[in-house]
């Protein structure tokens, strides 16, 4: 295992010793078509998360039941080990497949995933296993740094049938991350949004 944690001197340019991870293994149930292969400013969402991350991080991965989808990509896919148990088993799986020590991740329906605002959660991570974006009482698990320190936690917690990733998230030294702090780059809201329903989609491209 490669342990590397944030060089807070480090270059903004160049590439973060981390994993970036997208996850595209929902079952797009409500969007009624895969939300990764939405089409974006001309080109399928997964594309420019892919280009983002490539952007951001040394390692990109995919986590996806459906490998076969994402292979002209040319991005090692990473399947869950137990099926059926939601986005934590993509953390458990990818964060125990990355190169680092630190991964990133961020769902495949997020249309404004933002290189700035994701270094700028990096360099919160020193003292922290979880990085994660906060707007009131509600988090943002799934546009998050995590540390392979939390896989034993994940990995109890998926054991035990409680699926809800903050759930392990006491067992974690966790640094939630104002909104406010982000809005420097731009509709914080906006850029963590995700979309689940044709309506939602339409919405978010509208404003």
């Amino acid at each position: 295992m490669r342990i590397t944690r944030p060089d807070l001197e480090g270059s903004q340019s160049l590439p973060l010793p981390a994993t970036g991870i997208l996850l595209a293994g929902g079952t797009n149930s409500r969007m009624g078509r895969n939300k990764a292969f939405l089409e974006f400013a001309g080109k399928p969402l997964i594309e420019r998360s892919l280009a983002v991350l490539s952007s951001v991080f040394e390692e990109v991965l995919i986590s996806s039941n459906e490998p076969a989808l994402y292979q002209a990509y040319g991005v090692r896919v990473v399947q869950d080990q137990v099926l059926g148990r939601g986005p934590l088993a993509g953390l458990v799986a990818g964060l125990g497949a990355a190169r680092f020590d630190t991964a990133f991740f961020t769902a495949c329906d997020m249309p404004f995933v933002q290189e700035g605002l994701i270094r700028y959660l990096w360099r919160s991570l020193p003292g922290y296993d979880i990085v994660v974006p906060r707007a009131g009482e509600g988090v943002h698990p799934l546009h998050a740094f995590y540390t392979k320190s939390c896989l034993a936690a994940m990995e109890e917690n998926l054991r035990a049938g409680r699926h809800k990733i903050i759930a392990f998230y006491p067992s974690c030294r966790v640094r939630y991350v104002p909104i406010e702090e982000l809005k420097v780059f731009g509709d914080a809201a906006k850029i963590l949004a995700n979309v689940n329903t044709p309506e939602e989609w339409a919405a978010l491209m509208e404003n």
